[in-house]
């Protein structure tokens, strides 16, 4: 009889297997003309190196699926990269517009961009019917609105069961790559996040692969410490990236702070088409070039700024916040 494990460990097969690569191998392998992909974070945790990697292999032809998107969207869009967006909101959020997207969608320059609309809670469910492959979920979300109309991916339907009310069905988001950033992950894949998950734990399972960039690779050791922050399990990824300061311009929480002259500078220079063209020259590079330019003494303010703001407590301390012990106390 073949013994179901072969270890006193059920996962010990697995520790063999490491995933680990350079972020250009990784958008090399993965990331293909024509493929569609989804990114992770929302106002932080963005993998914006992973998106100027792809600027800079110049992918094509892509469908970028998503919820909220700023600024890599926006550089992928200017560059002619995306052929296609679905998803709720575009922007570069704080600082400005997004003047490459809107300029693409109204005067097809680089080219058209096809846009698919869905509302906040529409684009989570997308994910949601992904990882559970299912084909669609059922929502009251953008009934009464004329998202419906504009969108021939959703169907509004009668409720099957006899009450009579309209119900929208929100197809599955299955892309092909999922590009997820996160603060620590180990060479197995066990991605670990603090602050908002978003949807990243969705993603990483709808998609085909998943490619996780990381601030920081640790042991499997380390990630066992502080298991409860293991958002996404190896499982199911495909390639692990260490990437320092991966998402910047952006914050990534608890490691630094968003670079807010950096938007400024990227939001006035995308206003004009030959600006934008001589910014992507001066900033699309290997990442470990871009942040050489960018430089060690900003680089450590942003992470000043970020822990003067944000202070979470070390991995796998499971100390009760001062508020809880006093309510504990109080409640004795």
């Amino acid at each position: 009889m073949t013994e179901l494990f072969t270890d006193d460990r059920p996962d010990a097969p697995a520790e063999t297997y490491d995933k680990t690569t350079t972020l250009e191998d990784a958008i090399a392998d993965y990331v293909t003309d024509g493929s569609s992909v989804a990114f992770g974070g929302m106002g932080g945790r963005d993998p914006e190196a992973a998106a100027r990697e792809i600027v800079r292999q110049e992918k094509t032809g892509l469908t970028v699926l998503d919820d909220a998107r700023t600024t890599l969207l926006d550089i992928m869009v200017g560059a002619g990269c995306v052929d296609e967006y679905v998803g709720s909101w575009v922007g570069t959020s704080l600082i400005s517009q997004g003047h490459n997207i809107r300029n693409a969608v109204e005067n097809g320059v680089p080219h058209h961009l096809e846009m698919r609309d869905v509302s906040n809670f529409g684009s989570s469910l997308m994910f949601l019917a992904g990882a559970m492959d299912v084909p669609f979920v059922p929502t009251r979300s953008m009934l009464g609105t004329d998202i419906p109309e504009h969108n021939d991916d959703l169907e509004v339907i009668e409720d099957p069961f006899g009450s009579g009310d309209p119900l929208a069905l929100v197809p599955a988001a299955r892309p092909d790559v999922a590009i997820i950033h996160v603060q620590r992950c180990d060479p197995l894949g066990n991605a670990q996040i603090r602050g908002n998950v978003v949807n990243d734990h969705l993603k990483a399972r709808a998609a085909e692969k998943t490619i996780i960039t990381c601030e920081e690779l640790v042991t499997t050791d380390e990630i066992r410490e502080a298991p409860e922050l293991t958002r996404i399990p190896f499982y199911t990824v495909d390639a692990v990236a260490e990437v320092p300061f991966g998402s910047h311009p952006w914050h990534c929480y608890g490691r630094y702070y968003a670079d807010l002259p950096f938007y400024r500078e990227y939001g006035l220079r995308s206003q004009d088409r030959e600006d934008f063209l001589e910014w992507l020259e001066e900033w699309i590079c290997p990442h470990e070039e871009y942040i050489e330019r960018i430089g060690e003494d900003r680089l450590a303010t942003l992470e000043r700024m970020e822990g003067e703001i944000n202070t979470p407590a070390p991995e796998g301390d499971r100390t009760p916040p001062a508020d809880a012990a006093n309510a504990e106390e109080t409640h004795e």
